[in-house]
């Protein structure tokens, strides 16, 4: 009788050693097929000028007389603070076909560093969550900015900083001009995962 105890016991033993490797070797699978998430910068939207909104500006004459002193005094007090919204596309390849395995993935923290026309700004950091499930869906994470462009575009002048502003968020927005460079905190049901450093333009998904 306790022969068949022990020999019992050696195969539950055996039966939770192998189990435990199974689960081991799925886990190594998940971690070596995941794919980091996607981004790419969508637009830039809601952007103000020393709180005059520029989504109905193509030019400097487009602004009314009240518009432009608020303008002209900003610029001569050395200050021309912008708001804007940086909107970011982001996609999970993670979607279970062409046999990788199918993962949700959740952003909890994200380190980022604003490049405005090639020149290095501000930085900043996202501790919101924001999930990512996983399929082909496109979902959309909003980056507040908040920019003294003055501080960094004082040489180009009035009428440069101003072009600058409109070029980024006036009508005709050009988002080519913006680059992020983040640096992601991924959740995922095989843990947390720090993403590799990656630059977002408009161009393409990185």
């Amino acid at each position: 009788m306790k022969i068949l105890k022990f020999h019992i016991f050696c195969l539950a033993l055996l039966l939770t050693f192998v189990v435990s490797c199974q689960q081991i070797k799925n886990i190594t699978h998940s971690l070596s097929s995941f794919n980091h998430l996607k981004f790419k910068i969508e637009n830039v939207t809601n952007f103000t000028l020393a709180e005059v909104p520029l989504s109905t500006k193509s030019k400097i004459s487009d602004f009314s007389i009240t518009e432009g002193l608020k303008l002209t005094h900003a610029f001569a007090a050395e200050k021309l603070p912008a708001a804007f919204t940086i909107n970011i596309a982001v996609k999970n390849p993670n979607t279970g076909q062409g046999g990788s395995l199918k993962i949700p993935v959740t952003i909890t923290r994200m380190q980022w560093k604003l490049f405005i026309d090639g020149t290095e700004t501000i930085t900043g950091t996202i501790n919101k969550e924001f999930a990512i499930p996983a399929s082909n869906e496109i979902k959309y994470l909003p980056l507040g900015v908040n920019i003294d462009i003055y501080r960094f575009f004082a040489n180009r002048g009035y009428d440069g900083l101003i072009n600058l502003a409109l070029t980024l968020g006036g009508y005709k927005s050009n988002p080519s001009k913006i680059i992020l460079e983040a640096e992601p905190t991924f959740s995922t049901p095989l843990g947390t995962i720090q993403g590799p450093t990656i630059r977002i333009n408009n161009e393409s998904f990185n």
